[in-house]
């Protein structure tokens, strides 16, 4: 599992640099959760979660950000914008989806604006 999820990180990083992101950070971790990628294009700051799939058999990859985890992901921007002073960007959150077979990329999919949170903009 751990090898799926770091391998689909992986692509992830390559599809997003070929599409003119710039990655600010990876597996950013703090105490209370952690964003997968952190990126930036024309000053937009995007907090990616990738999801890894081997198979469909628990549904597509995206299916699997929870309430929880979506709540968790924007507990952790908040923090990094905090932190890093970014009061003058505008931020999304995003989720790459991936489907490999037999460890090779078969499916991505960039969804932009995957979910919203409308209180960090007063951060």
């Amino acid at each position: 599992m751990k090898f799926t999820g770091s391998k689909g990180e992986d692509i992830a990083c390559q599809y997003l640099i070929k599409n003119g992101y710039k990655i600010l950070e990876k597996n950013f971790k703090v105490s209370f959760g952690e964003i997968d990628l952190i990126v930036n294009k024309n000053n937009i700051i995007c907090f990616v979660e990738v999801k890894t799939r081997n198979s469909l058999i628990y549904g597509l990859p995206e299916e699997a950000i929870t309430e929880k985890k979506k709540s968790k992901i924007i507990k952790v921007a908040q923090y990094y914008i905090k932190k890093k002073h970014l009061y003058n960007y505008l931020f999304r959150f995003d989720v790459i989806s991936i489907k490999l077979k037999n460890n090779n990329l078969e499916n991505i999919k960039f969804i932009k604006n995957a979910f919203m949170y409308e209180k960090y903009k007063y951060i």
